[in-house]
């Protein structure tokens, strides 16, 4: 099975980056706290990422250079809520993984089909490639959430879909 180092998969880059769950993270200006509701987790193998992205030049989402924050939590089957909070107000996107086999990695068939469940903000859906950023994203102000439902869709779960059939 080939594996790709997937812009989702930016846990490397990532984990080092520290989930903003601490009120009040650069002082009074950043005022903002963005929930993440996360659904659609099939079983308890395993951790699932979720990264923040903002919008920026020259970047492409969900690419690790537009995130900004990024949380790895064990893997619970249903979902779980996690929040990123001393956001500045503005635009954000959301994506995540289901790492079924806990290597850090979006894993991916030889063409480069992600093999492993994954999603972007508000169910938002890619043709050929990732969900656009406009699609992921919520306008945050003060408090806001967004869905994150992971393998409810795409080629992982039509084969977990297959299976059970």
């Amino acid at each position: 099975m080939k594996r790709i180092p997937l812009l989702l998969a930016a846990g490397v880059f990532l984990s080092g980056l520290p989930a903003l769950t601490t009120p009040g993270i650069g002082g009074a200006a950043l005022a903002a706290e963005l929930t993440i509701a996360v659904s659609g987790i099939t079983s308890a193998e395993g951790r699932v990422y979720v990264s923040v992205h903002r919008e920026g030049e020259n970047v492409s989402f969900p690419d690790t250079e537009s995130a900004i924050a990024g949380a790895w939590r064990l893997a619970r089957e249903g979902g779980f809520n996690i929040s990123f909070s001393g956001l500045e107000p503005g635009r954000y996107a959301v994506s995540g993984f289901h790492d079924t086999d806990d290597d850090g990695e979006l894993d991916a068939n030889l063409l480069g089909v992600p093999t492993e469940s994954f999603g972007f903000g508000n169910g938002a859906l890619g043709l050929f490639g990732p969900a656009s950023f406009e699609d992921s994203s919520i306008a945050l102000k003060q408090t806001e959430t967004i869905r994150l439902p992971i393998g409810e869709s795409g080629p992982a779960a039509s084969a977990d879909r297959k299976s059970d059939q």
